[in-house]
């Protein structure tokens, strides 16, 4: 096996250009950003954000077109544990159930009408001491000393370049910032560059693809799409108790868990409108130096490692006894409750076709055609954040659990971005279909009418799912590596 990445060990300047020439038309989107290109990719500054798909995700929605996924959950379902441990860095499988957790927790849900909101769970990764980031990168040593795996950096895939009858990939056309080039043949190929990424090669491997590689529908670069986020304030009721399921947990070993409200299967279908996620956290007040000394001190230890406190994390919270104190009350344990919470109201946008990535005439370093997105979301996505908002402020004020300020027009224009906010979670752009005329891969990823290249990640998606996406990416990542192993090398 040859693994090819473009970046190095670390960030640097030159490489980054090759995203940072990318242009944005139509919605305002900090695609650079959002985008980094060095071992471990993204996650190098991913939150860790990790969700369990429902059933509902691969479903068609009724009345809203192009969606539906050619798999269920069930078609991923046993790989989601492997899948789990992978993402937050575990040996062990955490607890995915709202109803344990605040048994041990000692606290209440809040009294919403289970027809109408229910309550799920996102596990947060922990933080790597060593790294201080999250990054997959962690899994590279051992990746780079397999005895069947060779691993180039600073290589760049700038075509695929398939037979003369279009059939099967033959060779990657590689090139390297300082001019080199070369040909790599193999038996089969698996692009895994991102949710951009993956389309800008395929649509530039034109040999003897006329419009690329995949695209014989004009699907290559279409329905890419992201999570939006607005924010909104909650009062609650000083009368009712804290659910401190709201607020995030500590798990063993750094490992964090937040409960989140989505509107139940019958209410989306009754109100006809895309998926949102109202996330309610309390607001803190800011922490005080003993008291974000002392979180220092908790996360050192929550990495089970006490020789990884800071000196001056331990100086300060001595010196600041008072403030120690009062974090390790008050937020260390969550016995605080304010009143003031932030609702982070996310939504799935529903598929767009318009909404791509296609080639300008512009090359880069290495010679390839430099990309451009045009970012454009439905009318409808305002009706959905704004209405399931709404069922929220009304079902809370019904209740007497407090009263939810909404300070926005809905009948406004989008807003841009940072007021409207986004997952950086690329998605749509070679949609995984069983029908080559509306997408690009099939059920098992791999790119409609040539027999000997893949794609993976959550490029594939046909939708964006009602949550982060990390963990099914990873999952459909072990049942891609399964199927290749079943169908090339049994």
């Amino acid at each position: 096996m040859l693994l090819l990445e473009s970046g190095g060990e670390g960030i640097e300047r030159e490489v980054e250009q090759l995203n940072a020439n990318a242009t944005v038309t139509g919605l305002d989107y900090p695609l650079q950003a959002s985008r980094l290109r060095y071992i471990g990719g993204t996650t190098n500054h991913w939150s860790g954000h990790c969700y369990r798909f429902l059933d509902r995700d691969f479903a068609p929605r009724p009345g809203i077109a192009n969606t539906g996924w050619p798999i269920g959950l069930a078609d991923v379902a046993g790989y989601l544990p492997e899948a789990s441990k992978r993402v937050l860095f575990r040996d062990d499988l955490v607890d995915w159930s709202p109803e344990r957790w605040r048994h041990r927790l000692g606290t209440k849900g809040w009294p919403l009408d289970p027809e109408l909101f229910e309550t799920r769970l996102t596990f947060v990764a922990p933080i790597n001491p060593q790294t201080g980031n999250r990054t997959f990168a962690r899994y590279a040593p051992p990746v780079t000393k397999a005895p069947n795996i060779r691993f180039l950096h600073h290589a760049n895939v700038t075509e695929l370049v398939g037979s003369a009858e279009g059939t099967r990939i033959e060779e990657a056309t590689v090139r390297t910032l300082a001019g080199t080039e070369t040909s790599v043949r193999a038996r089969l190929f698996v692009l895994a560059a991102g949710g951009v990424e993956n389309a800008r090669v395929l649509l530039a491997s034109r040999r003897p693809f006329a419009t690329g590689l995949g695209n014989g529908h004009d699907q290559v670069g279409r329905y890419f799409t992201d999570h939006v986020v607005i924010y909104q304030d909650f009062a609650r009721n000083p009368a009712v108790a804290m659910d401190r399921l709201m607020a995030f947990q500590d798990y063993p070993d750094g490992t964090h868990t937040v409960s989140h409200f989505l509107l139940t299967d019958a209410a989306l279908r009754r109100e006809g409108i895309d998926d949102v996620f109202l996330r309610v956290t309390p607001v803190y007040d800011p922490l005080t130096a003993g008291g974000a000394a002392a979180k220092g001190i908790q996360d050192s230890l929550a990495q089970g490692s006490a020789g990884s406190i800071r000196a001056e994390d331990l100086s300060t919270a001595i010196g600041h006894p008072v403030d120690t104190a009062g974090w390790a009350v008050d937020r260390g344990y969550c016995r605080a409750e304010p009143t003031l919470y932030r609702v982070a109201a996310r939504l799935e946008p529903r598929p767009v076709a318009d909404s791509r990535v296609t080639l300008t005439d512009r090359r880069d370093a290495v010679g390839m055609p430099i990309l451009n997105l045009h970012w454009t979301l439905a009318e409808e996505g305002k009706r959905s954040l704004h209405r399931s908002l709404l069922l929220f402020g009304q079902e809370a004020g019904r209740r007497g659990l407090g009263r939810l300020r909404l300070s926005y027009d809905p009948k406004a224009s989008w807003p841009t971005f940072p007021e409207l906010d986004i997952g950086y979670h690329h998605t749509g752009t070679t949609r995984m279909s069983a029908d080559p005329r509306q997408g690009v891969v099939d059920r098992n990823c791999r790119v409609h009418g040539v027999g000997n290249v893949y794609v993976a990640g959550s490029s594939v998606f046909p939708t964006a799912g009602s949550g982060s996406p990390t963990m099914m990416l990873t999952a459909l990542a072990l049942r891609l590596a399964d199927h290749i192993k079943q169908e090339h090398f049994a």
